[in-house]
């Protein structure tokens, strides 16, 4: 059984979720599907690691070695004319997009699997199936954030209803694909996203000399960041040593004035991370990570803290309860309410007993989740397609 699927995720992302999802599926395909994916140059992370071709490789090799004005008009003009885009000559090539069409238009392949909503190859498919993976809703459920004609809300609306099969990432995202597109529920399969399965060793030598909360990722609109902040304000003004630690994209100008009109500029620290070890490292030494998020279609995070003995506290919201079940501990914020204070005073006053048994609860409800049992649920949909 032959599977083909396109660079959407890939050309978006150098590294992140949607991206490192499709990667990891393709790597823990079993023997008996053959999977392509239309790349000819990437600087996506996971697919560099695996031997893909490095970006621009395919213009380096153009002619000689080096950069000069003609070498460039050059390339893109033969490039596109090769591919069939003459129109496109003076653009840059879409090499990824174009390798995809061509293993389109060749025919040799069971099932076609898009990385992201992008259309393009509705024309090209004549009568082969594609399956849809959908990671969550959150654009269509938050309209006060997200204009109806933002582009990915109109490519979903085009794409759910024709796919073959969609797979969602949790029975929530399911259910919310059923409400807002009406669409079967025996079209729908859900596989949730794997853990990775090398164990975590802490790194010998680490820089965190204080007591800190952890806050990963985004931090606009639905992540609810503005009110978590608020709600650490009394817990950092108890304990004079505790800080919040943030990741992603450096805190914004209003951010920095929020902190500061609450005298807690120095408690909030935002920390870069570049590798995975970082990362594990930053979990496993927090008092507690904490999920304050409205909605996720998943919440890879929460299998991140598993693996490095992270005490996991989440909103009681969206598909939380469906991932982390009993392993992780509650709290609400919902508008003007909630109980993050008195949940985080139950977590740090937790004693040994009670943190470890939290963890053991989290270890084994990591052992639910596998690259491998998710990549053999989707080799299930693929066959049942063929």
């Amino acid at each position: 059984m032959k599977v083909l699927y396109d660079s959407q995720a890939f050309d978006m992302q150098t590294h992140g979720g949607v991206s490192k999802c499709f990667a990891e599926l393709y790597k823990h395909l079993p023997p008996e599907v053959e999977a392509y994916i239309g790349i000819k140059e990437t600087e996506n992370v996971y697919l560099r690691e695996m031997g893909f071709a490095n970006k621009y490789d395919d213009y380096n090799r153009f002619l000689k070695k080096g950069k000069f004005p003609l070498k460039r008009v050059l390339y893109k003009a033969i490039r596109n004319i090769q591919t069939g885009h003459f129109k496109s000559w003076d653009r840059w090539p879409q090499m990824n997009r174009f390798e995809t069409e061509r293993l389109l238009k060749q025919k040799n392949f069971d099932v076609f699997h898009p990385t992201f909503f992008n259309d393009y190859f509705l024309p090209l498919l004549k009568d082969k199936p594609f399956v849809l993976t959908v990671h969550d809703m959150i654009p269509e459920l938050f309209p006060k954030y997200y204009s109806s004609q933002e582009p990915q809300i109109l490519m979903k609306r085009k794409l759910i209803p024709v796919a073959t099969h969609i797979v969602a990432v949790s029975e929530q995202t399911k259910k919310d694909i059923i409400n807002i597109f009406q669409i079967p529920e025996e079209k729908i399969t859900v596989i949730y996203h794997g853990a990775d399965t090398k164990p975590y060793y802490p790194s010998v030598e680490t820089n965190y000399d204080f007591e800190y909360l952890l806050y990963i990722g985004e931090r606009h609109m639905y992540k609810n960041f503005m009110p978590f902040c608020r709600d650490c304000m009394p817990i950092l003004q108890r304990h004079h040593d505790l800080k919040i630690v943030c990741t992603g994209k450096p805190f914004t100008p209003e951010e920095k004035f929020f902190f500061e009109a609450f005298g807690m500029k120095e408690r909030f620290i935002h920390l870069f991370v570049e590798t995975h070890q970082e990362l594990l490292d930053l979990y496993h030494h927090a008092i507690a990570f904490a999920y304050p998020s409205s909605y996720e279609g998943f919440g890879i995070p929460i299998l991140e803290a598993y693996t490095a003995d992270c005490p996991v506290m989440l909103n009681r919201a969206s598909c939380f309860p469906e991932i982390a079940g009993d392993a992780a501990v509650y709290f609400n914020m919902r508008n003007n309410s909630s109980d993050f204070e008195e949940m985080f005073e139950y977590v740090y006053h937790m004693n040994s007993l009670e943190r470890e048994q939290l963890l053991a609860k989290q270890r084994e409800r990591l052992k639910s989740y596998s690259w491998d049992k998710s990549a053999l649920a989707l080799t299930h949909v693929y066959q049942n397609l063929c």
